[in-house]
């Protein structure tokens, strides 16, 4: 008799449906029960019907943390694993240089196949990092996106004392900020224009800027000073054209977002001003199991940022909330669907 499970199938834009799919095998890699899925901005355009890669059907879900069952052939039978959702071609040339995370046909465990919005998931066992020990699930659930600000901060030039601004608060230019102020800035300041994101990085002890001029809301706070860094957590094309303006003569502006076109770009000040730009895809491994030590640390106030937590059932109510900004970050417990468990 063939093994069924639950899974949260979007079907068309904004159309999903619980459908009994038959449950993984485990040929080739690791089944976990999935515990919890965080919701992000990537899932959100994949909902519009306007990722150019996502196809229906397709089980969402990236930022995954589940459990690998005690009798499992695996080195972390009976623990709770964050998933690497990262697929690289292991051939390309930033492949041949261990560059996975630019991988030129980088694909993705919840774009490119389906996710972690089900009961169980087979992965790649490369792909498991072990949670520490006193670490709920739960919180691990942010290790993913704590991942791509972790590695923002270690590819820019912060220093510690550092004046930095964040655009953007949404989870990931939350996270940035956070991400930045343990690693020695002095001062962080964030620009966000929706309430409930502001609400949070306020919360979060982030002093905030005007959105619609960061650059001047910024100088009358530090009396006429700009940032020494610049994370770009927003990539919106209003938000391109400002972002020469936060930073001081020779700082640096880190693209963290993931621009959907190319922007405009002041490139006559960036060489008047001396001023370095950086991109950043993504994260490295070790950018995971340094979040996850933060986590574990408590370095993170996760019941801050962890706005609601919704059951499977419930998924397309909880994109409809960020849709409309009246969240800032979901999680799904898939546990409902998978008999339960410790968190």
């Amino acid at each position: 008799m063939m093994l069924t499970m639950d899974a949260m199938v979007a079907t068309a834009p904004w159309e999903f449906r619980m459908q009994d799919r038959p449950a993984p095998a485990g040929d080739g890699g690791t089944t976990l029960d999935v515990r919890y899925v965080g919701l992000c901005g990537t899932d959100l355009h994949i909902v519009h019907g306007e990722h150019p890669r996502a196809t229906y059907p397709l089980v969402l879900g990236h930022e995954i943390v589940g459990a690998v069952p005690a009798d499992a052939d695996s080195a972390y039978a009976g623990r709770h694993v964050v998933v690497n959702p990262l697929l690289p071609c292991g051939t390309c040339a930033a492949c041949r240089r261990r560059r996975f995370h630019v991988c030129a046909r980088l694909r993705l465990i919840g774009i490119d196949r389906d996710g972690g919005l089900a009961a169980r998931l087979t992965v790649p066992d490369a792909r498991l990092h072990p949670v520490p020990a006193g670490l709920a699930a739960r919180d691990a659930a942010l290790a993913e996106p704590l991942a791509v600000a972790v590695h923002a901060v270690r590819r820019s030039a912060l220093r510690l004392g550092d004046t930095v601004v964040v655009v953007g608060a949404g989870p990931v230019g939350l996270l940035t900020a956070l991400a930045a102020r343990h690693a020695g800035a002095a001062h962080v300041y964030v620009a966000e224009p929706v309430p409930a994101r502001r609400a949070v990085a306020s919360a979060l002890g982030f002093a905030l800027l005007d959105a619609a001029d960061p650059a001047a809301g910024l100088a009358d706070l530090t009396g006429g000073d700009l940032a020494d860094v610049a994370f770009d957590a927003a990539a919106h094309p209003s938000v391109a054209a400002t972002l020469t303006g936060l930073v001081v003569p020779g700082g640096q502006v880190v693209i963290v977002g993931s621009y959907g076109a190319p922007a405009p770009v002041d490139l006559q000040a960036l060489m008047f001003r001396g001023l370095s730009v950086v991109g950043v895809r993504v994260y490295r491994p070790e950018d995971i199991d340094a979040a996850l030590a933060m986590l574990a640390a408590g370095v993170i106030d996760t019941d801050q940022l962890v706005t609601a937590v919704v059951p499977l059932e419930r998924v397309g109510e909880a994109f409809a909330q960020l849709r409309d900004g009246t969240q800032v970050k979901v999680l799904v417990d898939c546990r409902t669907s998978n008999g339960g468990g410790a968190a």
